[in-house]
C-alpha cells in the first residue's frame, strides 16, 4: 500500500477496527473502518455487509480492488459485479471451510463460485489451493494465478547474532492462539522434551484470538506457563527481538496456510525452522536444508525433529538459517512481490481504459 501511495495511487483500507487501524493514517492510507462477522452464518447480517460495501465503494468511486479473506473475497466481488468494479481476489489460504464436505463447504463453494464470475484473477499463495478452486470448478484455470506468499521485508527481518550464553537451547512458536496452528502438539512435544530432560525452552508468543471452538483460552495458555513446560511470551506487534534471541522457529500446524508468515520473519532472520508436511507450510520447509519437516498432528515426531535440532552444533544451525534466508530472498522478498502488484495493477487499469 505504501509503494502504491509513492507511485501516486489513492489507496483506501476497508476493514474492521483493530490494535492496528492508527496505523494507514500515518502512512496517508485511507482508512475505512467496516464491522465483519467473519465466522458467522447469520444471512442478514451478510447482506447487510454487502451492502455497505457496495455503498463505499460507490461514494469513493473506487477504481480497483484486491479483496481477502472468505468473506471480503465473496461479498465485495459480488459488489464489484454489481459495480462493474475491476477486481481480484486473493486466497491467503482455504481455513475450514474446505476441511471437510459437509453443509457449509457446499454453501461456501457455491458462493465463490457464484462471486468470482467477473473478477479478473484470483490469486492463490501455493498450488494445493488452487487444485482445490479447480477441482470444485469454483474457476477456470486461466483466472488463476500464484503470488509466492505476501512477500516479507528482508531489511526489516533481518539477521541479528544471537549471543551465545552456553544456557537453554530456545524454541519459539509465535502463531494466533488457536488449536489448528499445532499448539498442542507443541505443548505435548514440549512435555515429551521435559522427559528427556534436554536443556531447552519452548516459547510461546501469540495473540488470544476473538472466542471460538478453534480458540484456545489465556487460562489453559497460562496453566501451560505456570507447569513450566512452556513459557508464554504474551502477544507483541513487533516480534522480531523475540525471534533474535530465538534458535529455531516451529510450527506445527495442520491449518490449511496459504504461506505462514512466522516462518517466513524466522528464515528472514537467519532462524532454522521446523514445520509439518502440511499445505502452505511445504513451501518454505526444505527438510535437512533450512531446518526440519515433521508429520502434522504427531507431538512425537514433532519432539524428535526438535531433539534433533538441539542436538546440532551451532555452526550446523546458522548453516540452516543462512539457507532459510537465502530462500526468503530467492522466492518471498516483498521486493518481487510488490513488482507483481503493480505490473497487474498497471496491466489491468491500461486494458480498462
Amino acid at each position: 500500500m505504501k509503494n502504491f501511495i509513492e507511485d501516486g495511487y489513492s489507496v483506501y483500507a476497508i476493514a474492521p477496527e483493530d490494535d492496528y487501524s492508527t496505523f494507514f493514517e500515518k502512512e496517508n492510507i485511507k482508512y475505512i473502518p467496516l464491522t465483519i462477522d467473519a465466522q458467522g452464518t447469520n444471512i442478514l447480517k451478510d447482506i447487510l455487509y454487502l451492502n455497505s460495501l457496495i455503498n463505499i465503494y460507490k461514494q469513493n468511486n473506487i477504481d480497483f480492488i484486491f479483496h481477502y479473506t472468505i468473506k471480503p473475497i465473496i461479498y465485495g466481488s459480488f459488489a464489484c459485479r454489481f459495480l462493474k468494479i475491476p477486481s481480484i481476489a486473493i486466497t491467503t489460504g482455504l481455513g475450514y471451510a474446505f476441511e471437510s464436505k459437509n453443509f457449509l463447504n457446499k454453501i461456501v463453494t457455491g458462493l465463490y463460485r457464484a462471486s468470482l464470475k467477473s473478477v479478473l484473477e484470483v490469486w492463490f499463495l501455493n498450488k494445493n489451493d488452487k487444485e482445490v478452486f479447480l477441482k470444485n470448478t469454483i474457476i477456470p484455470e486461466n483466472k488463476t494465478f500464484i503470488l509466492n506468499g505476501e512477500g516479507i521485508d528482508s531489511n526489516y527481518y533481518f539477521p541479528v547474532e544471537k549471543e551465545e550464553d552456553n544456557k537453554k537451547l530456545v524454541f519459539l512458536l509465535l502463531s494466533r492462539l488457536i488449536k489448528d496452528k499445532g499448539i498442542k502438539e507443541y505443548v505435548n512435544a514440549a512435555r515429551i522434551l521435559k522427559s528427556r530432560n534436554l536443556n531447552v525452552e519452548c516459547q510461546l508468543l501469540g495473540k488470544v484470538e476473538p472466542e471460538s471452538s478453534k480458540t484456545i483460552s489465556i487460562n489453559e495458555v497460562n496453566s501451560w506457563h505456570s507447569e513450566g513446560v512452556i513459557n508464554y511470551l504474551g502477544e507483541s506487534i513487533d516480534v522480531r527481538d523475540f525471534i533474535a534471541k530465538s534458535d529455531c522457529v516451529v510450527l506445527p500446524s495442520h491449518y490449511n496456510e496459504g504461506v505462514p508468515r512466522c516462518l517466513m520473519e524466522g528464515m528472514s532472520m537467519e532462524k532454522p525452522i521446523i514445520t509439518t508436511n502440511n499445505v502452505g507450510c511445504i513451501e518454505l520447509i526444505r527438510d535437512g536444508v533450512n531446518g526440519f519437516m515433521c508429520t502434522k498432528r504427531d507431538p512425537q515426531d514433532l519432539a524428535d525433529k526438535m531433539e534433533k535440532m538441539s542436538k546440532l552444533n551451532s555452526a550446523e544451525r546458522e548453516e540452516m538459517g543462512k539457507n532459510g534466508r537465502a530462500l526468503i530472498l530467492e522466492k518471498f522478498d516483498e521486493k518481487a512481490i510488490i513488482k507483481i502488484y503493480k505490473e497487474k495493477l498497471e496491466y489491468f487499469l491500461s486494458n480498462k481504459r
